[in-house]
């Protein structure tokens, strides 16, 4: 998942981007409007973190431009809580946001509440070089169309509908198999998994600790 975090406070940005990516997100740092306003209209990210109060043009008005072109999710980080700001923030179609000093735990349950309320609306994914169509079931690497079997789409499809979270090796069998069959599937779920990652890039579906996997 890749993120775009638009702070000109260099030490919060460095603390915040060295968390998020401990946490597996790829983060993009911005200290000024102008260059995360450009990257965020021609680059694609899954969400967008803005402070509300960087200098020359301030975040409302950086929302409400890149509104104009995008629909990338956006969090304000605010240093300000009154019911006028949350208006305003409100009104520049934010999707959360969060105030300043906050613990990086709450941060990341905002992220994870933010893209769960997406991913329902959401039926295409980019991974580098790869476009993942769910609703189309259409898969392209490098411009061309990639086949996939039915196990190994209803895989991808597990692991994308719970993007932000892992998914243990029971939870995948029994959702393609209908039914608790580890001692039988196992070994063929590794297959699956094989040949999803030779087809389509192999740091796609990330394995931890054997048990769980996480898509990108």
């Amino acid at each position: 998942m890749k993120i775009l975090l638009i702070e000109d406070n260099k030490d919060i940005s460095q603390n915040v981007s060295e968390y998020l990516e401990l946490e597996g997100f790829e983060v993009d740092a911005c200290y000024d409007w102008e260059s995360g306003l450009e990257k965020a209209i021609y680059k694609n990210y899954d969400l967008i973190l803005l402070d509300l109060m960087i200098p020359v043009i301030d975040g409302v008005t950086v929302c409400r431009k890149l509104r104009q072109k995008k629909e990338t999710p956006v969090i304000m980080i605010t240093a300000k809580d009154s019911v006028d700001d949350k208006v305003l923030w409100l009104d520049t179609w934010a999707s959360d946001y969060i105030v300043k000093p906050f613990d990086l735990r709450e941060l990341m349950a905002r992220i994870n509440s933010v893209m769960k309320r997406n991913i329902n609306t959401n039926t295409v994914y980019e991974f580098q070089d790869i476009t993942i169509d769910l609703e189309k079931r259409s898969f392209v690497k490098d411009s061309k169309d990639v086949h996939i079997t039915q196990k190994e789409f209803l895989i991808l499809e597990k692991l994308i509908s719970n993007k932000w979270n892992v998914v243990n090796r029971a939870e995948i069998i029994e959702y393609i198999w209908w039914e608790w069959a580890l001692f039988d599937w196992d070994n063929k779920l590794d297959v699956y998994i094989s040949n999803i990652r030779n087809k389509l890039d192999k740091k796609l579906v990330v394995t931890i600790k054997w048990v769980w996997y996480k898509i990108w």
